[in-house]
């Protein structure tokens, strides 16, 4: 039986892995992916005018996101210079972060044991590891959440005052990460546990109303300075477009069934949600403890609230992971405990999806054209299926415990391959990055025609630089006209070409954007060399 000493000296341990996998080749991959691409060229734009209030794309108001993850953006252009790394260095950070706290909070609240396992299960996650690599809002609003939910948790548990502001503050910058949902639905997830565990004396207590002030005073004032700043322009695009019109109706073809968002946990939180149909037992032999009802609460909410949603995207339910963490975290203990193995069904689901995972990534990369020459990067996925079939060997005669540590170091290694190799490899083969020769010359004019790629603006060297985007062709031919001599490429999209037919240019670069639809082209004014 491990002591809760020796918990603690394994989660720094579980801790540090972490963290290398988290910080090292952290801009491996070029910023691609459009929503990082649109976030980290954001906070440069904002980073090169000195200005901390407007969020600006291509010279233009933004208004898809708050401001906090750019401001954290634009501190590490400051300490470090822009780049990929730089972009994502605070959202590494927001990771190691989440996953501490929560430790800390499950040790302070319950155990040791628990705790270790809570953070076992959440650094194991492939798509945390992923997410929290991202230059997205995404890390910021998790780890304020986190911490915002366990604080007011804690204030229920123990009515100290430092918790409900210290909640307060986090909640407060989690809605400037993210906007209102940052609020309504943590509070929504608190107000449950207030009726659930009768804590009646909430609705009486005059210390909400400090951290009512509080919370405004940290969160209120940027959303008044923008709202200024552009005329209402960014409130209401903000609030209605992007808040109301995301939950009403899909938005970007993000859409799907009421299942999806499930789904989305349970492949999210591998390999231990491969555990829910024993935690589900577990649950039904015993009374729910407290702390059991917070990580039901804040989990159940999170997948109903968007499981309703009309748009859905991965990283949507991904405040509540600590929480789904906890509760498989108690689930391990539990066996641990009670000196029994997993049963037979979990140890196959894993090695079942990690072989199919294997294959299907496999044949996916086989069949793309441009990516097939890697399809052996697959190879490595076979990492996951090793490393169950180890764990599992281990368990059946050593026991459970020391199965954990091999699956643990399998997953560790899996995340690693993932981040360091196969990810990075891949999406360096974007057309962005291949064709950096014919639009990162000096001096290049870079024009687009209806559509472009948004990483090329990330991805070019000079500071300041624009895209001039035209719908029509006779201004555009008066542009290409009026640069004769000036080194000029223009962006467009393949179903955009027959608009361009008698324009003075020709096509230079042509291929499919990576894992989309879309066939980005490059062209040059007629008679460049």
């Amino acid at each position: 039986m491990y002591t809760q000493a020796h918990y603690s000296r394994l989660f720094w341990w579980l801790l540090a892995a972490y963290a290398v996998v988290n910080l090292v080749w952290l801009g491996a991959a070029p910023v691609y992916i459009l929503d990082e691409v649109k976030n980290a060229q954001c906070a440069r734009e904002m980073w090169e005018a000195g200005n901390w209030v407007v969020p600006t794309f291509n010279g233009e108001l933004r208004t898809d996101k708050p401001v906090l993850h750019y401001w954290f953006m634009q501190l590490s252009y400051s300490l470090f210079g822009v780049g990929a790394w730089q972009a994502r260095f605070f959202s590494a950070f927001m990771g190691i972060g989440t996953v501490f706290i929560s430790f800390w909070f499950v040790r302070r609240l319950a155990n040791a044991g628990w705790a270790f396992f809570t953070a076992l299960v959440l650094a194991l996650s492939t798509h945390v590891v992923f997410e929290f690599r991202l230059a997205v809002p995404d890390p910021y609003l998790i780890f304020f959440t986190t911490l915002g939910i366990f604080a007011g948790y804690t204030f229920l548990q123990e009515r100290k005052m430092g918790w409900l502001l210290l909640a307060a503050a986090a909640l407060a910058l989690a809605t400037l990460a993210k906007g209102p949902v940052a609020l309504g639905l943590p509070g929504l997830c608190l107000l449950v546990l207030v009726v659930w565990q009768r804590h009646w004396f909430v609705f009486t207590d005059w210390r909400l109303l400090l951290a009512a002030m509080l919370y405004a005073a940290v969160a209120a004032p940027w959303y008044w300075l923008v709202h200024q700043a552009t005329d209402g322009a960014f409130t209401r695009g903000f609030f209605l477009e992007h808040n109301i019109g995301r939950f009403s109706a899909e938005m970007e073809g993000h859409g799907g069934p009421f299942i999806i968002t499930p789904l989305i946990v349970l492949v999210g939180m591998l390999p231990f949600s491969t555990l829910l149909w024993v935690l589900v037992q577990q649950l039904r032999r015993q009374r729910i403890a407290p702390l059991l009802q917070l990580g039901l609460v804040v989990t159940l909410v999170y997948i109903i609230f968007f499981s309703v949603s009309s748009t859905k995207l991965p990283n949507y339910p991904m405040p509540c992971y600590a929480f789904a963490a906890l509760l498989f975290g108690w689930a391990v203990q539990q066996l641990l405990d009670a000196g029994r193995r997993w049963p037979a069904y979990v140890w196959w689901l894993q090695l079942i999806l990690g072989l199919l995972l294997s294959i299907g990534a496999y044949v996916a990369l086989a069949q793309n054209k441009d990516v097939a020459p890697w399809r052996w990067l697959a190879f490595g996925m076979l990492s996951w299926p090793l490393a169950t079939a180890m764990a599992w060997w281990v368990s059946g005669r050593q026991g459970l415990r020391p199965a954990l540590a091999w699956l643990a170091a399998g997953w560790l290694l899996f995340n690693a391959y993932f981040v360091a190799v196969a990810y990075p490899q891949l999406y360096r083969q974007n057309p962005v990055t291949l064709s950096a020769a014919t639009w990162q010359a000096p001096g290049t004019r870079l024009l687009a025609y209806k559509q472009f790629n948004p990483a090329f603006l990330f991805n070019h060297p000079v500071p300041g630089q624009r895209v001039q985007v035209y719908t029509d062709t006779a201004e555009l031919r008066q542009a290409l006209q009026a640069g004769k001599g000036r080194p000029t490429v223009l962006i467009t999209r393949e179903e955009y070409l027959p608009d361009l037919q008698g324009l003075p240019c020709q096509p230079r670069f042509r291929r499919q954007d990576l894992f989309e639809l879309p066939t980005t082209v490059l062209l040059v004014p007629n008679g460049t060399r």
